[in-house]
């Protein structure tokens, strides 16, 4: 980075918005993205969860592996927020753990609730 042009975005920031001309504002957003971009928080790949099994067997199994309760494990389930993780036969319920997180981490950062979408 440019000494005269960190000089710039500095005295930019002390600049009312409405007295800068267009390439001033411009360049005060260009800088905003960038160090927006830098921030972003990194998550772990699927392969870093080498400490939990792949599948398990049954509500309560799962409920025990995420440390939250069976009713909440069993709401996912009916509302169908776990469909995609979920194999079923009869009453023998398979859940796959690395999808089941990854679809957690994914519906946590579209709403408050994890609803499906």
């Amino acid at each position: 980075m440019n000494p005269t042009k960190a000089i710039s975005v500095e005295a930019l920031l002390d600049k009312a918005v409405l007295t800068m001309n267009g390439a001033e504002l411009l360049e005060l957003l260009h800088q905003a993205k960038r160090s927006e971009t830098k921030e972003e928080i990194k998550y772990p790949p699927v392969d870093s969860y080498s400490n939990l099994p792949q599948f398990v067997t049954g509500i309560k199994a799962l409920a025990q592996i995420l440390g939250i309760s069976v009713s909440t494990v069993s709401r996912m389930k009916a509302d169908g927020l776990l469909d995609d993780a979920v194999f079923q036969n009869g009453k023998t319920v398979i859940f796959d753990t690395h999808k089941v997180l990854e679809i957690l981490r994914v519906s946590n950062k579209k709403v408050k609730f994890n609803t499906k979408n």
